[in-house]
């Protein structure tokens, strides 16, 4: 078998082929915001108030998760933001952030 000299770098940086067009990429991420008995319907109105996002329960108490889409890189942390300015708000944690081209996403499976 060949040795293989990549760098750890070589194997996270994009390169100039891999890279999608600009404007095709698409941010997809997953919070999970924490918050108190009172404060969830508050949270709860603050998140389906957010473009993109869509709200899912979960089996723990007090707790649930946002999936956000956006054009906007910026858009995940402004989102997480909001949240944790809201009344009640315990903890907003982003779980999970892909970014992926709109193309790929079109694509059939």
């Amino acid at each position: 078998m060949p040795a293989n000299n990549l760098s750890r770098r070589d194997l996270v940086s994009l390169t100039p082929h891999a890279a999608p067009p600009p404007g095709d990429i698409v941010h997809i991420a997953s919070l999970l915001v924490q918050a108190t008995p009172r404060g969830m319907m508050l949270a709860k109105q603050a998140a389906a108030a957010l473009e993109g996002a869509e709200i899912h329960e979960t089996a723990a108490p007090g707790k649930f998760v946002v999936v956000l889409e956006s054009a906007r890189e910026r858009a995940i942390a402004d989102a997480a933001d909001v949240l944790q300015q809201v009344t009640g708000v315990l903890t907003v944690s982003i779980v999970t952030h892909v970014m992926e081209s709109e193309s790929a996403l079109r694509q059939e499976v």
